[in-house]
């Protein structure tokens, strides 16, 4: 029997049969190949018949997941590993991901998952070896082991899970009647439609904001800042909690006064309680930066003190000391974390010493 798939949400059909996706803010107009809704199209299909993410086709006017139900990640992971430090704090998520991401980052570590894409596009058979490796998983199956597995609740991770909606949606619904937490850790390009739907079922992001230059986004990324942007400030409205990451990549995403813009606009826009986590680039496990620099620890120091002139209170990384949550007003650790081990000591969310709040949600 055919692989058969998912008919997406969120599109539009146009004129001869071309569609448009409203799931990021790519918004693809997909030309449309000919065939049925299953695997029997995959020798016919040519990259205008699929969006920039590789995971949508169109068929004869209609607009298809290839990824719904499809995991290619699966693992029990500490919330710090997001990295969430002030959501749930040494509780676990079940965290999975499928394939494919609406980015082109060279410096992403995941993609061998994520730039599926990539080689969907030179060579169109891929898609369909890469869907009969993997058995199909029910959102009920994700929700059973996250409960088996005494998780806190579930991260939609290790790619954008704004382009496996469909699915990732089905999941979250079932995970919220199952009084489970929901948690996407994502590049934040996803539409105002997409926000839409998920949105009543959130309970924390964390979002990657890589740079806070529009030049970066499009040379780097393939994406708009002010799309990003835009989201981040309709996030801060709902309450939902928030954290943000930005990777440190030397000479491109480290100049001082790109960090201190990103400092400002988390301590304006966004609060100067939210968590701003800092990290190093690892060039070895990039996609197509192995030959750069690695980040070293004084670029790292020099972000943390930007950020702390800028007066955001609550920012980490991954150098040894500088996990620690430490109370703004008093400066006592109240979060000690080696390793993804946390060992807490604040009393229901204040500081044990002085009880100033630390913003924890849980």
């Amino acid at each position: 029997m055919k692989n058969t798939f998912k008919e997406a949400l969120l599109f539009e059909r146009l004129l001869d049969d071309n569609v448009r996706c409203d799931l990021c803010e790519h918004r693809c107009v997909i030309l449309p190949a000919k065939g049925r809704a299953d695997s029997s199209v995959f020798p016919n299909l040519k990259k205008e018949n699929t969006g920039f993410c590789g995971t949508r086709i169109n068929v004869e006017g209609t607009l298809y997941a290839l990824n719904y139900g499809k995991v290619t990640s699966l693992a029990v992971d500490p919330v710090e590993k997001k990295p969430l430090y002030h959501f749930t704090p040494g509780k676990s998520l079940l965290s999975f991901g499928s394939f494919g991401c609406n980015f082109r980052c060279p410096n992403c570590q995941n993609w061998e998952i994520s730039q599926t894409s990539s080689l969907v596009h030179s060579k169109p058979l891929v898609v369909g070896s890469i869907m009969d490796n993997f058995s199909e998983v029910s959102p009920a199956e994700i929700v059973n082991q996250a409960i088996e597995n005494d998780c806190v609740g579930i991260a939609y991770t290790y790619n954008e899970p704004t382009i496996s909606l469909e699915f990732v949606l089905d999941v979250m619904k079932m995970a919220k009647k199952a009084k489970l937490k929901n948690v996407w850790v994502t590049n934040g390009f996803f539409s105002s439609a997409t926000w839409g739907e998920i949105a009543p079922y959130l309970d924390a992001l964390n979002v990657d904001l890589k740079s806070f230059n529009q030049r970066f986004y499009q040379s780097h990324a393939k994406g708009k800042l002010s799309s990003v942007v835009a989201n981040l400030l309709k996030i801060k409205e709902t309450g939902i909690h928030l954290e943000i990451t930005t990777l440190i990549i030397p000479n491109i995403s480290s100049h001082p006064n790109m960090l201190r813009g990103i400092a400002s606009f988390i301590k304006n826009k966004l609060g100067k309680t939210t968590p701003w986590h800092i990290l190093s680039f690892a060039p070895e496990i990039s996609w197509q930066m192995q030959d750069w620099r690695g980040t070293n620890e004084e670029e790292i120091k020099k972000a943390y003190e930007i950020a702390k002139e800028e007066g955001l209170k609550f920012v980490y990384s991954d150098l040894n000391g500088l996990a620690n949550t430490i109370c703004p007003h008093c400066k006592t650790v109240n979060i000690e974390r080696r390793n993804y081990q946390i060992e807490r000591f604040d009393e229901n969310g204040g500081c044990f010493k002085c009880g100033q709040n630390l913003c924890i949600r849980e």
